[in-house]
């Protein structure tokens, strides 16, 4: 199979399929790893390669990025199965061993949200209540991450609505604040976000906030 310039992970809907139509505009070659099942017309009729496995599985993350051979692999995963195993934690950790395994260099940006790991305190009860359990799984996936020996980015965006994209986002790292931003933003803007990030090489082993513009 040809290279790829892009791999996604969940890029089958909501923020992800923001990320493909980003992606595809700006010419990029883009696969998907999607699991059996998933309605694939949309990605395959915007020019995506579809590359079928689950990330609760090891040997389907090292498949998939093996057949796409991208040098960027970009991690949208989130949720829960029917068995209440969160892909959140397990699949995005299949994937970090899979990239640190793959036989081409391939830098790695993880998707996690707004809240994780020093960020919890940011957040106010309700939130901590109803998001503790998906923010845990996507901090002990950061945390095997930046243990690794990959080029990484973690990206957290703040709290995603199906609003139409305004183009406008505020960019949050360790040494900025953001004074003209909200915790909200769209999911297109968060992809659109998501994607320069992750083309951005001054961005390795950086965990970037992303935050609604004012």
């Amino acid at each position: 199979m040809k290279q790829h310039d892009l791999l996604i992970l969940g890029g089958a809907a909501n923020t992800g399929w923001h990320l493909v139509q980003h992606a595809r505009r700006q010419g990029l070659r883009v696969a998907c790893m999607v699991r059996a099942g998933r309605d694939t017309q949309a990605l395959a009729a915007a020019g995506v390669t579809i590359l079928h496995g689950d990330a609760f599985n090891l040997n389907d993350c090292q498949n998939a990025i093996a057949a796409a051979a991208a040098p960027l692999l970009i991690s949208l995963l989130g949720g829960k199965n029917a068995e209440g195993r969160r892909v959140d934690e397990i699949g995005n950790i299949n994937a970090i061993h899979a990239a640190q395994q793959a036989s081409h260099a391939c830098r790695f940006v993880l998707l996690t949200s707004l809240g994780c790991d020093e960020q919890w305190s940011r957040l106010s009860p309700a939130a901590q209540a109803a998001l503790g359990e998906a923010l845990q799984a996507k901090t002990r996936a950061e945390q095997h991450l930046r243990r690794s020996q990959l080029d990484w980015l973690i990206v957290r965006p703040g709290g995603l609505t199906h609003q139409a994209a305004t183009g406008h986002y505020v960019i949050e790292d360790e040494t900025t604040a953001a004074p003209d931003s909200c915790d909200y933003l769209p999911r297109a803007d968060a992809a659109l976000a998501l994607l320069q990030l992750a083309l951005c090489s001054d961005n390795s082993r950086k965990t970037i906030t992303v935050l609604g513009k004012k």
